[in-house]
């Protein structure tokens, strides 16, 4: 019985306040869908140098990061609804390696990359739109990316971000202007 009232009690509990790509940055947590990558040719890019890390996702190709919009002059942090996403273009649209990170907020990945998300994107069948494929704090069993550090390799996305934490986790330089 006791442990139905605790159910009950803690379905009951305020949520985290939800927003969308546009409207966050202020209280509350994002949570990034398929359609707020979408459109992602017209935000800002920066071409990423080759092997600028070494190892990590890097693959074959131009890669450029895209990044939804700047957060404010001065800012030592992004704010939550922030997404970057780092596009290796190989081929045909649906051979590009896609991962982005968004600034979720809240109290998500508070042991890793504090309120980050990631994810693994594909471009849609006709080419034209990212789809989700995987998300989280981590990658799903089975993919797993070269951590740049020590050479061995590591399913955790915030342990290789985490050489970068005095720039939020971002390895894409000049984004934040302290």
């Amino acid at each position: 019985m006791t442990v139905a009232w605790l159910l009950v009690l803690g379905a009951c509990a305020p949520a985290e306040e939800e927003t969308t790509a546009d409207d966050a940055g202020t209280a509350g947590v994002f949570i990034a869908q398929n359609v707020d990558f979408q459109g992602f040719q017209g935000w800002e890019k920066f071409p990423v140098m080759t092997n600028a890390v070494d190892g990590g996702h890097a693959q074959p190709g131009n890669s450029t990061v895209y990044l939804n919009r700047r957060p404010p002059s001065g800012s030592t942090t992004y704010p939550v609804g922030t997404i970057l996403m780092k596009i290796t273009e190989n081929g045909p649209a649906e051979n590009w390696e896609i991962h982005a990170m968004a600034k979720r907020g809240g109290s998500y990945n508070r042991y890793g990359a504090p309120g980050w998300e990631w994810f693994e994107l594909l471009m849609s069948t006709d080419g034209t739109q990212p789809v989700i494929l995987w998300r989280g704090v981590e990658p799903p069993d089975g993919e797993n990316y070269r951590d740049a550090r020590d050479g061995g390799f590591s399913g955790n996305c915030s342990a290789c971000h985490g050489g970068v934490r005095d720039r939020d986790f971002v390895f894409t330089e000049g984004l934040l202007t302290p």
